[in-house]
C-alpha cells in the first residue's frame, strides 16, 4: 500500500488534477459569491440597526431635554430670582431652583454646555453644597477648563 499507492497516484495525477483544479476554481467562485452575499445582508442589517440606534438616542436625548426645561408656571419664578426678563434654560437652571433638585443627573449635564462660566460656578457650588453628584461636578469641571 505504502509503495503501489503514490505509484498509482503519481500514474492517474496526469488526468485527475485539471479536473481537481477545475472542481477547486467553482467552489472557490461559490464560496466567494456565498461570503459577499452574506456580508451584504449583514452590512444592510448593520446600518439599519445603527440607524435605528441613532434614532432612539436622538429621541432620549430630546426628551430628556424637554424634561428638563422648567415648566412655563415655574419660568416667571426663576426670572424673578434671577433679575431678568429673557430668562434661557440655562440660566433657569443655573439657579437653585424649586425643580432643580428633582432633576437627575441625566437631565442636567446636556444643559451645562450651553451655561456660562459664572453659571456653570454657580451650579458647582450648589451641587457641592447640596447632593454633590460627581457626574454633573465632573461634567463641570471638564467645561470649565
Amino acid at each position: 500500500m505504502f509503495l503501489y499507492a503514490p505509484i498509482g497516484f503519481l500514474s492517474k495525477s496526469a488526468e485527475s488534477v485539471p479536473d481537481l483544479a477545475k472542481r477547486g476554481r467553482t467552489q472557490a467562485a461559490n464560496a466567494r459569491v456565498i461570503g459577499q452575499f452574506a456580508l451584504g445582508t449583514t452590512n444592510t442589517k448593520a446600518r439599519k440597526a445603527f440607524a435605528e440606534a441613532e434614532q432612539h438616542v436622538h429621541s432620549f436625548l430630546r426628551i430628556i431635554a424637554e424634561s428638563a426645561k422648567p415648566s412655563r408656571s415655574q419660568a416667571p419664578d426663576a426670572a424673578s430670582q434671577s433679575g431678568s426678563d429673557g430668562v434661557d434654560d440655562a440660566l433657569a437652571l443655573s439657579n437653585p431652583m424649586e425643580n432643580y433638585d428633582a432633576l437627575t443627573a441625566v437631565q442636567i449635564i446636556p444643559l451645562l454646555a450651553t451655561a456660562t462660566p459664572a453659571e456653570l460656578q454657580q451650579i458647582s457650588d450648589y451641587e457641592q453644597s447640596h447632593r454633590a453628584r460627581k457626574t454633573i461636578l465632573t461634567r463641570i469641571r471638564q467645561l470649565q477648563g
